[in-house]
């Protein structure tokens, strides 16, 4: 090969090359934009740079749709009125691939008719903003012009969609409902309407029966209405469906504020209304029977104190007085064991019931005081006699305390006797936690030796109440420090140094303060690593060399995978900065022809996060 025919090849080759590193650069790929701020998608994507960044300035530049399309390009035609929120109806496939819900949007549904007129029908001289969406605003000559009926001489409401239904096609399609104000029944269903609506005025008639049947009212006499203090709610007692007054059946009154029951069904009206008088009738049984509750005396209820709500033990349905079966001792005080054998008076002294004792204590005060085995008084037990002394029990000797409710009994204390704990027969006071009556054997201890060790006097925190002896303890270590991997070969004395336990430090630096200092592999006081050991170092391995640590700071990828040596050359942390390995000449070189490329350490990083080219 000749000498010109190899520069020739050469200069080829040369040419070719540069042409494919300028085509590589004048292409760009675009979905480096989806890492940025502003996703590229839909129209966006096939647009020209310089349609958004003009002048090939790219900081700046809008990143809103407001901005771009109405600040600069002036785009709407309707002048902003419906929102500068582009991105509510538009998406960036086309303008015109609106998302548009009228009814979710402006709260007025567009049905029936107002579904095919257009839109300056109600948006006159393009304005959107402010335009009403009540019927009435669009439909106040319509409701004005009506005459059958004359919707503002009948005081109809200007809410017409009370009648009228937006998806109706005419105004003739309404529909009134009368039940919705005054149901029509009986002979309601069959009179005029100008019997209640006087000259076609709809506004204001009452839904009252006695506005229309006052009259009715005032002239009834069998009884008289209003001489009775009958009320004017006369659907109390008459049937709107009746077909008259008087019709058997058109009333409905039944003696709802009495129950009439027993002897009152057998009673003439006359016996409790004097002179035709209802108004005013007592409801209460005492109102009438005032004189048969004093007159009584088996027992005399007045000087007993009995209440005079006489219902209490008399029953409305009972034939007579002295046949009442109500009275019921068990909503005072039940009845049970002994008590259901005693004479009343036992507990009723001379027939006077008022402030008998309901407790026990209030009876049996004295059994109280004289008990000696134990000694109540002495012993400081509560005079409340049922928390051991069930009603129900024969004698008191039956007694069926539960030490369990009070200090349950396990282990050794199950086989102590009571006076181990209750010298002297002293009950009250006697101390519930462990070291009220062990804290000589905590002073003792010397394996370890307690007190000096911090150890904490909630003995039950290491010992069980069902231990049989001081030494089946269940300390657990893991609540305060795991053991794992070399700590769980370890001797207590190796932490625990001259068998003091309190105050021995938890985290990692505590104990190897020293092992930190003196690594050299990486020295990890000059390079200022943490204190927090267990960053790199678990618990459960068996040798410090075992560490792992993750370069997180910058991901080592590609060419960045290289001895630590070659970016550590001392022990000192280096500066995070791309421009130490990689020159001006060699990068400017690289991004020939790229938009917005800087020589810059942060903008490398922006563009190669991964560290990769």
């Amino acid at each position: 090969m000749t000498r010109f025919t190899l520069l020739l090849a050469l200069g080829l080759a040369l040419l070719v090359g540069s042409i494919a590193t300028r085509a590589q650069f004048e292409t760009p790929n675009r979905a480096f934009h989806s890492n940025t701020t502003f996703p590229l998608t839909g129209r966006h994507q096939v647009v020209a740079c310089e349609s958004c960044h003009l002048k090939g300035v790219f900081k700046g530049t809008p990143r809103t749709c407001y901005d771009c399309h109405w600040v600069r390009r002036q785009d709407d035609k309707f002048k902003t009125q419906l929102g500068t929120q582009c991105e509510t109806c538009h998406r960036t496939t086309a303008w015109t691939a609106v998302r548009w819900d009228h009814g979710a949007l402006t709260s007025m549904p567009l049905n029936g008719a107002h579904r095919t007129i257009g839109c300056e029908s109600c948006h006159t001289n393009g304005r959107f903003t402010g335009v009403a969406v009540s019927c009435v605003n669009c439909h106040q000559k319509d409701y004005a012009a009506t005459t059958a009926p004359n919707h503002a001489a009948a005081g109809f409401p200007t809410a017409c969609e009370a009648c009228h239904k937006p998806s109706d096609v005419g105004f003739s399609q309404a529909r009134f409902d009368h039940n919705a104000s005054f149901p029509l029944t009986g002979p309601h269903q069959t009179t005029q309407c100008a019997s209640c609506h006087k000259n076609n005025v709809f506004k204001g008639t009452s839904s009252q029966c006695a506005s229309c049947h006052q009259a009715d009212y005032a002239r009834a006499q069998e009884p008289n209405h209003a001489a009775a203090g009958f009320p004017t709610t006369c659907e109390q007692c008459h049937r709107p469906n009746a077909p008259t007054w008087r019709a058997p059946g058109s009333t409905s009154f039944t003696h709802a504020t009495f129950p009439l029951v027993g002897l009152h069904t057998q009673q003439t009206c006359t016996s409790c209304h004097k002179n035709s008088q209802f108004a005013g009738t007592p409801r209460d049984c005492v109102g009438c029977h005032r004189p048969a509750y004093e007159r009584t005396t088996t027992p005399n209820h007045a000087s007993a104190g009995f209440p005079t709500t006489c219902e209490s033990c008399h029953r409305p349905s009972d034939p007579g007085w002295r046949n009442s079966g109500g009275f019921n001792h068990n909503q005072f005080f039940p009845l049970v064991g002994q008590h259901t054998a005693q004479t009343c008076v036992s507990c009723h002294k001379n027939n006077v019931f008022k402030g008998t004792a309901r407790d026990c204590v209030g009876c049996h005060r004295t059994n109280y005081e004289r008990t000696s085995t134990p000694n109540h008084a002495q012993a400081g037990f509560p005079t409340t006699c049922e928390n051991c002394h069930r009603p129900t029990d024969p004698t008191w000797g039956n007694g069926n305390f539960n030490h369990n409710q009070v200090f349950p009994l396990a282990g050794k204390h199950a086989t102590a006797a009571c006076a181990v704990c209750h010298v002297g027969g002293v009950f009250k006071g006697t101390a519930r936690d462990c070291v009220g009556c062990h804290r000589t054997e905590y002073d003792r201890t010397t394996t370890p030796n307690h007190a000096s060790a911090g150890f904490s006097t909630t003995c039950e925190t290491c010992h069980r109440a069902s231990d049989q002896t001081w030494r089946g303890v269940t300390f657990n270590h893991n609540s305060f420090f795991p053991l794992q991997g070399i700590h769980a070969l370890q001797s207590c004395a190796t932490c625990h140094k001259n068998n003091v336990y309190k105050g021995t430090a938890r985290d990692c630096v505590g104990c190897h303060k020293s092992r930190y200092d003196a690594t050299r592999s990486p020295n990890h006081v000059q390079s200022g690593f943490p204190t927090t050991c267990e960053n790199c170092h678990r618990a459960g391995d068996t040798s410090w060399t075992q560490g792992r640590f993750s370069h997180t700071r910058f991901p080592l990828s590609g060419r960045h995978n290289v001895a630590c040596v070659q970016c550590h050359t001392t022990n000192a942390p280096p500066a995070f900065n791309c421009l130490v390995c990689h020159t001006r000449g060699e990068t400017d070189s690289e991004h020939r022809g790229r938009s917005g490329y800087r020589y810059d350490s942060a903008a490398c990083y922006s563009c190669h996060p991964n560290g990769r080219g």
